[in-house]
């Protein structure tokens, strides 16, 4: 199989299994100017599975570069709201999105951090209610990767880029199951798995979790009437999508005032053009009290500074050690990736989805920001205890793994 054959095979496991396309429906794809090919492969799925319309939205990492370089100062702060405001007028009529991540982890080497935030401030606020649609599946949706050259230098320094560039891409196809005998039937397996484990984890009714383990003592409450998700999703109009592909993970809404204690990351976070790494952070009454890192500590700080909400946490995700992506032992440098690598929290916007029908989303305890940034805690020395109503507890997570299925 080439390689254009597995670019054929993943875009169409994007369409099928990842935005759930409906017959009819105009599909709206984000993707850097590297990723052209494939999003051609996109259109030919897309349009053989019945889409209306196909309508690429690219992103130029020379145009964002030119901006930090050149721009008068009060560029940073001006954002493209029109665009997403034609966006949610698509979302409104229909529409669904695939996003297309091609990071460029050097793109910013060398950018001032808060010039940086200033960029994604203007952006965060320019694209809310377009995001409101994605975080509430509103819309059928999906994220996923795509290799650049820029990120295989990142995760394969040592080899020449071409090298490095085809070593990831045959490691993304390993994960996507690409090679499968019948891809979209694989991904059925490993939803119905994701479901079993989703159902458990709802099934005890948790007060909270409690995560110990390589330096780690953090106990987190859960928002009233939280839900776990993981694998498909229902959207608003019945689609069934992978919200994030590939996909190890269960996840749930915990209570923005009710985190305690201290979090070790256990993978580095890539931000723009900045590396945090050996980040540590401590929480009282669910507010960021204190952070450190040996590397890339401003970056984050600017990010964590941006809104209220920031420095509280949004999401909580369970990655067992022996998922295929673990397995890998890769440090992707890519929270799609490293996301589902890994157990993890997220600072920032919680997903509405993660709170039961009816529910006052604010009342329930779910945060709201501009922002929503993974942080990785899981290893094989984790231990996660579930916290019942009565205050009893139950291992769910022993060593990284679960326990309890």
């Amino acid at each position: 199989m080439t390689h254009e054959d597995k670019l054929g095979r993943f875009a169409a496991l994007c369409v099928l299994a990842g935005v759930d396309l409906r017959w009819g429906q105009e599909l709206i794809v984000s993707a850097p100017m590297e990723a052209r090919s494939f999003v051609g492969h996109v259109a030919v799925a897309a349009y053989r599975a019945g889409a209306s319309l196909v309508t690429c939205l690219y992103e130029d990492p020379e145009l964002i570069r030119a901006r930090f370089d050149h721009a008068i100062d009060e560029s940073l702060d001006r954002a493209a709201g029109w665009l997403s405001d034609g966006v949610v007028k698509a979302y409104e009529n229909g529409a669904a999105r695939l996003f297309v991540y091609g990071p460029y982890p050097d793109l910013l080497a060398g950018v001032a951090p808060e010039r940086i935030g200033r960029m994604h401030a203007a952006m965060a606020a320019a694209t809310a209610q377009e995001g409101a649609f994605t975080s509430g599946l509103r819309v059928n949706w999906c994220a996923v990767p795509y290799v650049t050259q820029s990120w295989a230098r990142m995760v394969y320094p040592a080899l020449p880029v071409a090298e490095a560039t085809t070593r990831l891409w045959d490691e993304l196809f390993d994960i996507l199951r690409v090679a499968a005998p019948d891809p979209v039937v694989a991904w059925r397996d490993q939803v119905e798995a994701l479901e079993v484990r989703r159902h458990m984890l709802q099934s005890l009714d948790l007060r909270a979790l409690h995560f110990l383990g390589g330096g780690t003592d953090l106990t987190v409450g859960l928002a009233d009437g939280h839900r776990w998700v993981g694998g498909r999703s229902r959207a608003a109009n019945g689609a069934m999508p992978i919200c994030n592909f590939p996909t190890e993970e269960v996840f749930t809404c915990p209570h923005r005032e009710r985190a305690e204690g201290r979090l070790v990351a256990s993978r580095p976070l890539a931000l723009g053009g900045a590396i945090v790494d050996g980040l540590v952070v401590t929480f009282r009454n669910g507010l960021i009290e204190r952070v450190e890192a040996r590397e890339g500590q401003a970056m984050l700080e600017t990010l964590l500074s941006s809104d209220a909400g920031a420095r509280r946490l949004g999401e909580i995700g369970l990655v067992p050690g022996g998922s295929l992506i673990a397995r890998k032992k890769t440090l992707f440098y890519n929270a799609l990736l490293d996301e589902n690598a890994a157990s993890h929290v997220a600072f920032g916007q919680s997903y509405s989805a993660c709170i039961e029908s009816g529910r006052d989303q604010e009342a329930a305890g779910a945060n709201s920001s501009a922002m929503h940034l993974d942080c990785m805690v899981g290893h094989d020395a984790l231990d996660v205890d579930g916290i019942l109503c009565g205050g009893e507890r139950r291992a769910i997570m022993r060593g990284g793994d679960f326990v309890l299925v």
